[in-house]
């Protein structure tokens, strides 16, 4: 069998991909997804997870079978925040109602860096109640928005990076590299309760999610002003180059279509090792994308399997 080597990936079905948004403030990521829907003329239209209104930054926009992939984009994101020393609010940013206020802010910048490095790594965050989270079938924002405040679950995040950038009292400006899934209002709550005076969310721009870039985005206005939308997506492939390529014989294309499983006769090549319970995209001969699947165990040389086995399934079939 041969041994996969450099790929042509940019043989993806036209309006299937990604939009780099740049998101403004003052509108919601799904009020996002709507103008890209009426820009493309498409329904299957979704974005790969929610900014808040008065956040700007990037959100990336799913056309098409993108949708099907968003679950297994690269992981991590960045943020520019601002954090407003001595107000804590019931929303955790500085939209929300003040619950607690302080005039006096006496804290070094040794300080704020000492409490920073308590903050990195694996860490237990509690939702916002004015969140997207759900609780017993219905999102938080929607019981607050009736008054309530209810018990959240914790959450385990990872801060990978947490780095001071500036810092005029009572405002201090950070950059954070997380993991998905971190609210960095809840972050900003608590580094000021651990500060003392508390604190809450002033501004957020969020400035990388994954392989998509802040100076790579591209405003609505922009987009609108665009005749080729096209030549701005971003392919799956592109959006999914972490993942290792298995290129699989077209004799059993249709039985992956279906969700069958991959034994290693159907297989032509691998363009790195796999290793066991990861991930891979399933090409076909002409490397097209036609699944996401689960190696079921270590593959490091195909030669030396002598006998047929089941060594990946599909967990996504894209088609």
């Amino acid at each position: 069998m041969e041994k996969v080597g450099k790929w042509e990936l940019d043989n993806e079905i036209k309006m299937d991909g990604f939009l780099n948004v740049n998101k403004p403030k003052g509108i919601t990521s799904h009020d996002v997804v709507d103008e890209v829907r009426k820009l493309v003329g498409r329904e299957k239209v979704g974005h790969t997870g929610t900014l808040d209104p008065e956040a700007t930054g990037v959100l990336p926009i799913a056309i098409g079978k993108a949708t099907k992939i968003i679950q297994f984009l690269k992981e991590g994101k960045e943020y520019r925040a601002t954090m407003r020393l001595g107000i804590t609010t019931d929303t955790q940013d500085i939209t929300g109602k003040i619950i607690t206020r302080s005039e006096e802010i006496n804290i070094s910048e040794e300080r704020i860096r000492e409490v920073f490095r308590k903050f990195l790594g694996k860490i237990e965050q509690i939702p916002p109640m004015v969140s997207a989270v759900k609780v017993k079938g219905k999102r938080l924002y929607k019981l607050a928005r009736e008054g309530k405040d209810v018990e959240r679950p914790k959450r385990t995040v990872e801060i990978y990076r947490l780095e001071l950038l500036d810092y005029e009292p009572p405002d201090i400006t950070l950059e954070v590299s997380c993991s998905r899934g971190t609210y960095i209002r809840a972050l900003c709550h608590d580094i000021g309760k651990a500060l003392g005076p508390g604190a809450c969310l002033r501004d957020l721009v969020r400035t990388k999610s994954g392989i998509f870039t802040l100076k790579e985005s591209h405003t609505l206005e922009e987009l609108k002003n665009m005749s080729n939308l096209e030549g701005l997506l971003i392919s799956l492939n592109k959006a999914l180059t972490h993942l290792p390529i298995v290129k699989v014989r077209k004799e059993i294309r249709e039985s992956i279509l279906n969700g069958g499983p991959i034994g290693t006769s159907g297989i032509l090549g691998l363009s790195s090792p796999i290793r066991g319970e990861g991930l891979v995209r399933i090409h076909n001969s002409e490397n097209r994308l036609l699944a996401i699947a689960k190696a079921l165990f270590d593959i490091g040389d195909l030669k030396r399997i002598e006998k047929e086995i089941v060594a990946f399934k599909p967990v996504r079939v894209i088609g």
